[in-house]
């Protein structure tokens, strides 16, 4: 391990309209893609994005789209529609699907829970973004272009020609664009081109953040739009995402025009800032925070007494308070904001009061009424705590000792140290604790050893002197190499590693959430390399844990230092071109742990490098996001195994029942191995016992007689012959012959 230092973790939604995260909700998250499928209606409006993944970022922060299509850059029917995306509406949540060869369609991802950013620091290569050309610039490459348009207040996009284009006069041109919505107005294919957007919706940019709010006075500038708001604070949160706000004015309840109370007026100007300050009673202004280097919550949980928040009505309910109001608002499909009446004439005999559930084209409040016996609020959605779906466990440890390179006790509990026992006994990798039965490492660093019983895994260890032959440690159950690997260099470098026995929990022992593929765009910038491997690379295995921030590289970048290396999106670079910081030998299989939101990552596992912290040869890590599947499949087959032998379901066959089903004792839900599983079958407990020789099972207390089930028409009925145990799927015909003693149980 080589450095150490620390980096703040940033990032901010995109600029889509705020109102657009203030959106109705789906009532459950469908993340499946429709290739080849068009969605039949419903249209709400027509953007271009460069992929499909944007347009269903796009259809995300919108404030009523629920389903979208996109026509790809292959589109041949009518080439001035590729690029387009279609946000579309329903009231049912679904529309017909037609055939159509190309398209790409899917839903909108508002009720996933899965984090969601909008920040796209990737670029496009042979497309031209279009939009309004503002400025144009010469640069050396297209990221200084990109960084151009990151810190100017107009850009929201770039295109970039390179020194091959084809027209002389442009090569080496740096294009800084913007659109009224922050989206391309249309997208061309051209060669020599490269185009992105601003990474400001990143935190990254290097304009200064302007907090201050200035009490009465007012901005003069360019009105974009207005929306009524309770507070200064909503204000200027939607100013903040809002694609071309640069500063506002909000004008008070005590605001002298009654008909302007509680309005936000979002504003522009050429320069960037106002072109004059007004003194106005009542009036108050300030800036977008989108340059600003930290992330402000789009979440808005407060509520707001004597406020009447009017919109279209979607359902009036009644509820005993008005969180239970707003808890009901966040969990309706459309409702985005609600007001609750708690006087006595709105309550009903069980003292719950109405209720009123809202919405609006644009996410904000049609008017806001002042007057008493009201309670108003918006839906807390956007306050959910979002979390990948392949996080088995969270660990609420956050508090990191910055500096130095010695790490400290706890600092980083999934941090394990793999051991090999054979002559003797040393450190030869590291790995990271993803649950309390398996271990994440490289592939490089098990494959010539295989043998589970020469390993051992230490856990919650900061110095490696502290082990003896009385330091705890779990044995290896099982390796599982990924198939396609053939060494590092070429990819593919993970393996798991199945512990003998559960691990208990604590605070020097904690497991570290696993990216998912939806967080691939994800720009993290709070990144850490850990290990016990050499701090130079003639060097030996260190005593203390060591630590080094690093930051992450694009592909592009990194493919540019290794030449002769195909780097592609299975791996992950990071690493500084001055060198000095990096992992090195036995560091291999050890976690690049990320923190976003609060949350830790286990964004790459140590791979290769070309030596260890040289100039220009950043450290490769395997890309943990691109292996969730595998992962999961693997780690998951156990739980598998419990769903009571689904794929031998018994089809045609006879099987012979000993004793009357009814009596016996079945169940839906057990667990093994301290996995929770939910069976769509009726699970028997004899056949749990006989099948799953060697695990920890533990049945659940809520047990059930077959008889207590038999009116499901899902349900299945365990039958027993000399051979083994089956499911069999229960019908009428089957019930009659299943309950008598010794007969023929035969499936249609």
């Amino acid at each position: 391990m080589v450095g150490g230092g620390d980096r703040r973790m940033i990032w901010i939604y995109q600029t889509f309209h705020f109102v657009f995260l203030l959106a109705s909700v789906y009532s459950e998250c469908v993340t499946q893609v429709y290739e080849n499928t068009y969605f039949q209606g419903g249209d709400l409006a027509t953007v271009f994005t460069p992929s499909a993944n944007y347009c269903q970022v796009v259809c995300t922060y919108h404030p009523t789209c629920l389903l979208f299509t996109y026509l790809p850059a292959t589109w041949t029917e009518d080439p001035e529609k590729r690029f387009s995306c279609y946000l579309k509406d329903s009231d049912t949540e679904m529309l017909p699907k037609v055939d159509m060869e190309g398209a790409v369609s899917g839903h909108s991802l508002k009720q996933c829970n899965i984090q969601i950013s909008a920040c796209s620091p990737d670029v496009h290569i042979g497309l031209d973004m279009e939009g309004k050309i503002y400025d144009v610039t010469t640069a050396d490459s297209y990221q200084r272009c990109q960084k151009r348009c990151t810190n100017d207040n107009h850009c929201h996009f770039f295109t970039y020609a390179s020194e091959t284009f084809h027209n002389a006069s442009f090569r080496k041109k740096c294009f800084l664009k913007h659109t009224s919505i922050g989206t391309p107005t249309s997208i061309k294919v051209l060669d020599e081109v490269v185009s992105g957007f601003s990474l400001k919706p990143c935190q990254l940019s290097e304009i200064d953040c302007k907090m201050d709010i200035f009490e009465d006075q007012e901005f003069s500038g360019m009105n974009i739009t207005s929306f009524f708001t309770p507070d200064i604070s909503v204000c200027q949160t939607i100013c903040t995402y809002f694609p071309k706000c640069l500063f506002f004015t909000f004008f008070t309840r005590e605001w002298q025009i009654e008909s302007q109370r509680n309005l936000c007026l979002l504003k522009t100007s050429t320069s960037g800032i106002p072109e004059a300050l007004t003194s106005r009673e009542n009036a108050v202004s300030g800036f977008s925070l989108l340059n600003c280097r930290r992330s402000f919550p789009a979440c808005n949980s407060r509520t707001y007494t004597q406020m009447n928040f009017l919109g279209e009505e979607l359902n009036v309910t009644y509820t005993k308070g008005h969180r239970a109001c707003q808890q009901v608002c966040t969990d309706v499909i459309r409702c985005q904001f609600f007001t609750y009446f708690p006087l006595q004439d709105s309550c009903n005999e069980e003292r719950k009061c109405e209720c009123h559930l809202r919405m609006s084209s644009n996410g904000s409040p049609v008017e806001i009424v002042h007057g008493p016996g009201t309670i108003s609020g918006y839906s807390l959605r956007l306050c959910k705590k979002k979390a990948s779906t392949v996080c088995m466990q969270h660990s609420a440890r956050t508090i990191r000792i910055v500096g130095g390179t010695d790490s400290s006790p706890g600092e980083w509990p999934w941090q394990v140290s793999l051991h090999m026992k054979l002559s003797r006994q040393r450190h030869l990798c590291g790995g990271s604790i993803i649950s309390n039965r398996w271990i994440l490492t490289a592939a490089h660093c098990v494959m010539s050893r295989k043998n589970p019983n020469i390993w051992r895994v230490y856990a919650g260890i900061l110095k490696q002197s502290e082990i003896n032959e009385d330091t705890p440690f779990f044995k290896v159950e099982e390796i599982i190499v990924h198939p396609q690997y053939k060494y590092a260099q070429t990819g593919y470098d993970i393996a798991l590693m199945k512990l003998d026995k559960p691990m208990n929990f604590t605070d020097l022992q904690l497991p570290i959430c696993l990216p998912s593929k939806e967080d691939a765009n994800i720009l993290y910038t709070d990144c850490w390399v850990v290990g016990w491997g050499y701090r130079k690379e003639k060097g030996r295995v260190e005593d203390i844990l060591q630590k080094a921030t690093v930051p992450l590289m694009s592909k592009e970048e990194c493919q540019a230092r290794y030449r002769r290396r195909r780097i592609g999106d299975k791996v992950i670079c990071a690493g500084y071109d001055a060198g000095g910081r990096d992992a090195c030998k036995g560091d291999s299989g050890g976690p690049l742990s990320c923190r976003h939101e609060e949350v830790w990552y286990l964004v790459g596992i140590t791979s290769w490098g070309e030596g260890c912290a040289r100039p220009r040869q950043p450290g490769v890590y395997t890309n943990v996001a691109e292996y969730s599947d595998w992962i999961l499949e693997k780690t998951s087959e156990l739980a598998k195994k419990v769903s009571v032998l689904a794929e031998k379901t018994l089809a045609k066959s006879s099987v012979t029942i000993l004793q009357d089903p009814r009596k016996e004792n079945w169940r839906r839900s057990l667990e093994i191995n301290n996995y929770t599983i939910k069976s769509p079958y009726i699970i028997h407990e004899q056949s749990l016992a006989s099948s799953n020789r060697g695990s920890t099972v533990t049945l659940h207390k809520s047990g059930e007689t077959a008889s207590d089930l038999f009116h499901t028409s899902q349900a299945q009925l365990k039958c027993q012959d000399q051979r083994s145990y089956h499911l069999i799927p229960l019908d009428s015909a089957c019930l009659d012959c299943c309950t008598r003693d010794v007969t023929w149980c035969h499936m249609d």
